[in-house]
């Protein structure tokens, strides 16, 4: 930690970072998700970019993403055949399902799609998505906490948190890592004489709701030092260390320590 960390937390002392209402929304909802799935699913550690689970090249082929939504499918308890998967883009975009009731969105990268009339659920990813592996994990992720809380009807297409609560769901399974990496990222151009940087956004939860989520979930294994850290991007890291911290500190969280 730089010494610019440590001199903040001395004068502030402990900070969660979330109001009341996000801090209670984050514990309510992970107890929730426990009562729904159990508690194996957040007592596995994170996934991170060097899990077994995850290719190690990648052509960015159409293979290549249904090879990843069957690892992740494994990972994230869905079984693959329940699913059909598909791509679009601009020049091909997704056509006309007739008689479908739901479709929702992970950002610009992904949609679910629950026919009325057809035996298997869609997972439809856009195809630009391909040159970025790591935010295209995550999307799929995403999308498959879809078939968990929509299609089994564990919450209706009209419940308010339904797109928060399903990025959630994606750290209560342990794949907090690659959605919370790919929340917020920036790059930067160069064009002849100029240059400068870009943001992008994706999924439902903010920075330090990410940083809060995936520390209540070390806290409940009780991982109060967790190797997986060094793989969360910077900003992330900032928000999970001040969690980690707050929760040691304080303790004041409905979220049991070590699962008791």
């Amino acid at each position: 930690m730089s010494i610019f960390r440590q001199l903040a937390r001395k004068i502030h002392g402990p900070r969660c970072h979330l109001d009341s209402d996000e801090k209670a929304w984050v514990e309510h909802r992970l107890l929730w998700l426990r009562e729904q799935f159990g508690s194996e699913p957040i007592r596995r550690a994170p996934l991170d970019p060097t899990s077994e689970l995850l290719p190690k090249t990648w052509d960015g082929s159409y293979e290549a993403g249904a090879d990843l939504l069957q690892r992740l499918c494994g990972h994230m308890r869905v079984e693959p055949s329940r699913l059909e998967l598909q791509y679009y883009s601009e020049a091909e975009p997704i056509e006309p399902i007739p008689g479908f009731y739901e479709a929702h969105k992970s950002g610009p990268a992904g949609l679910f799609i629950h026919p009325e009339n057809r035996d298997r659920l869609i997972i439809a990813l856009d195809a630009a998505g391909l040159d970025r592996p790591a935010a295209l994990a995550a999307t799929i992720c995403h999308e498959l906490g879809h078939v968990h809380l929509l299609a089994d009807s564990r919450i209706t297409q009209d419940t308010e948190d339904s797109e928060p609560l399903t990025d959630l769901l994606t750290v209560y399974f342990g794949a907090g890592i690659l959605t919370a990496n790919s929340a917020f990222q920036f790059s930067q151009w160069q064009d002849g004489r100029m240059q400068g940087w870009s943001a992008s956004a994706q999924g439902y939860l903010s920075e330090a709701l990410f940083g809060y989520s995936l520390a209540c979930c070390s806290w409940y294994r009780g991982d109060l030092e967790v190797g997986w850290r060094r793989h969360l991007r910077e900003n992330i890291a900032y928000y999970f260390d001040d969690s980690m911290h707050f929760l040691s500190t304080t303790r004041e969280t409905t979220i049991p320590f070590d699962g008791t």
